[in-house]
């Protein structure tokens, strides 16, 4: 027999042998503004995508009650599942609860559960509890409570349609806050709703190539193989190849998908710096680890940019003994002794420098390996050097060194970016080779 999926109120959510179709709702005035980026809307989609669900639109609506009722019943004409993130707070632009009961026909009830829950919390950090945080205990009538795990509880609601009802998750905008209440409330569900099925999307983080060179390579080796999906997304620091495949679980769809990706990884070779959740500084990490050697950095052009990339990596520790941000020229003197009459001679910006720097970090820190980068990211040309010129040297641990220079297109940001992967691959590819 064929069952349509249900909801846990046991209304039917879409025809049978329909995919559920799903929508995220993001609430908050400062969206529209720009004044955030809306991070939890892309989140959301990776995961709801892992499971089989198609996500057919994104909206940001202001904290106006009149907007958010008409775009949450718009969606529900339209989708299965719509998950709200914001607005659920305990000030009077928090309008979530009340939007979604206008949008139910339902009245909001003050729940005593979730009050205890709330005044629990604040009790358990020391904090007091305003009274206008009692605002938060009450949801439209019916819905299914999310125990919070900051101060802001969460629902969830099934809203009625003429054909189909429209399962209504409401949760805390709070990036962290978010992704808690999906994995303990959210997700589960929705895996019992969208039944066998998932879909995931392996990932290449690729450096050193362009995304045409990239394209050319993998384009042949993906065409004609049913159920893949290939697409790039060229950032500043990196390209990534993002192979999609579907299939009846998330461990088939991995199985299945790992001789394509090794046939992929094969072409691309050294330039595939990382896999899937494993980012460049992830890997070095790990490289670190795995040969026993540690790091310092000494970093003009940058910043301190390298190392904080390094640094939000756990086990960091364990190879990165620290750095320097020599930016101001006489710093690279002060700091790090490299002398005035290189500086003057050379400029700031050169090979000469870079290799001083590299040497001088790997000496104060006692380090196995020293990283050290110049450059001129703009906004004006320096010393007669074009914006995008930069170096980047490494010393081993024999102390030879060796300095890579190139110009890196973009911004100043791009440049930036581009400097740091560039300094960071370098240190990857003889990490590997130290195996």
């Amino acid at each position: 027999m064929n069952l349509h999926p249900v909801d846990v109120t046991g209304t039917a959510l879409q025809p049978a042998g329909v995919s559920l179709r799903a929508a995220v709702l993001s609430v908050g005035s400062e969206l529209l503004l720009g004044d955030l980026t809306d991070t939890n809307a892309t989140w959301v989609s990776q995961r709801m995508r892992e499971l089989g669900i198609e996500v057919r639109h994104h909206l940001a609506v202001r904290d106006d009650i009149d907007e958010f009722v008409d775009a949450l019943r718009w969606l529900c004409e339209r989708v299965h599942v719509v998950l709200i993130g914001g607005g659920l707070g305990p000030t009077a632009d928090d309008l979530t609860r009340e939007a979604v009961a206008a949008s139910a026909g339902v009245d909001l009830e003050h729940r005593d559960d979730l009050e205890e829950a709330i005044v629990q919390r604040f009790a358990s950090m020391g904090a007091r509890m305003a009274p206008q945080n009692l605002k938060q205990a009450r949801i439209p009538r019916g819905a299914l409570a999310l125990d919070p795990v900051g101060t802001a509880p969460g629902f969830a609601l099934t809203i009625p349609g003429d054909d189909v009802a429209t399962r209504v998750f409401a949760v805390p905008g709070v990036p962290w806050e978010l992704k808690a209440l999906w994995d303990r409330d959210v997700a589960p569900e929705l895996l019992a709703l969208a039944g066998a099925g998932a879909t995931l999307t392996r990932l290449l983080h690729v450096v050193g190539k362009g995304e045409s060179s990239v394209a050319e390579q993998v384009e042949p080796i993906v065409e004609g193989r049913e159920g893949v999906t290939l697409s790039f997304l060229a950032k500043s620091e990196e390209i990534q190849v993002r192979l999609t495949v579907t299939a009846e679980d998330a461990d088939t769809a991995r199985a299945s998908s790992q001789p394509l990706v090794e046939e992929v990884v094969a072409a691309l070779g050294p330039a595939v710096a990382g896999l899937d959740e494993e980012s460049l500084e992830d890997v070095i990490v790990r490289l670190l680890g795995q040969t026993g050697t540690t790091l310092s950095t000494a970093e003009s052009a940058t910043a301190g940019g390298i190392s904080a990339r390094l640094a939000r990596v756990p086990g960091a520790s364990h190879g990165l003994l620290g750095g320097v941000a020599v930016y101001d020229t006489d710093a690279k003197h002060r700091v790090l002794g490299v002398s005035q009459e290189l500086l003057e001679s050379q400029g700031p910006v050169s090979g000469p420098v870079t290799d001083a720097l590299a040497r001088a970090t790997r000496e104060r820190f006692g380090a196995d390996w020293g990283l050290a980068v110049t450059g001129v990211a703009g906004p004006g040309t320096q010393n007669g050097l074009e914006i995008g010129t930069c170096f980047w040297a490494l010393t081993h641990p024999d102390g030879n060194t060796e300095v890579h220079h190139g110009r890196l297109p973009g911004d100043r940001g791009q440049v930036i970016a581009r400097l740091g992967t560039a300094a960071l691959d370098l240190l990857r590819r003889r990490l590997l080779e130290q195996l």
